[in-house]
């Protein structure tokens, strides 16, 4: 199923271009965060080969007219990321949460939505290098859990090209997005 987001996308355009320059910036005064985090602590994440989060939205979703969307995004080294000592590249991570407007509790994700998110940051020319792990984050402490944040990777080499899942232990299952339907 594909889900049109032009009209969104045509409203946050602004918002979605500032989200794509400061997620893949060097600078780690282009995050949104670096005013309200200690240099120090900054410092110490570039040291470790982390950067801090970007967040866009809340965006209005356009398949459930009660929910609100954060997509959040960050790139890390992948010798961090997989804990592979040596190994060059990047990892592109994407997470794409839903809240219900009113009531401010957290919902599962329309997948067919998170995709054409995704798409919009990543651009048509990446997409088909995305993988998806599914929904993960869980709410409520009753079984069944409920997984409402879906995960998006995409692995860069050193020289910023996409290239194929590496071999990782990070305990999920990646299945590439465009061979999701």
């Amino acid at each position: 199923m594909c889900v049109d987001i032009r009209t969104v996308l045509r409203k946050q355009e602004k918002e979605l271009r500032h989200f794509r320059r400061a997620l893949f910036s060097t600078d780690p005064a282009d995050s949104g965060l670096a005013s309200v985090v200690p240099a120090t602590v900054l410092e110490q994440m570039r040291a470790e080969g982390k950067t801090v989060p970007h967040s866009f939205g809340p965006v209005r979703s356009v398949t459930d007219r009660h929910a609100v969307l954060t997509i959040v995004g960050d790139i890390t080294d992948q010798a961090v990321l997989l804990e592979r000592p040596g190994r060059a590249g990047s990892v592109l991570t994407l997470s794409v949460a839903a809240k219900h407007k009113q009531l401010g509790t957290r919902q599962a994700v329309d997948p067919a939505e998170a995709r054409a998110w995704v798409e919009a940051i990543v651009g048509p020319s990446w997409l088909p290098h995305v993988y998806s792990a599914g929904n993960l984050s869980t709410v409520g402490t009753s079984t069944p859990r409920q997984l409402t944040t879906a995960y998006f990777y995409l692995f860069l080499g050193p020289d910023g090209v996409p290239h194929a899942e590496p071999e990782h232990e990070l305990g999920v299952t990646l299945s590439l997005l465009t061979g999701l339907g």
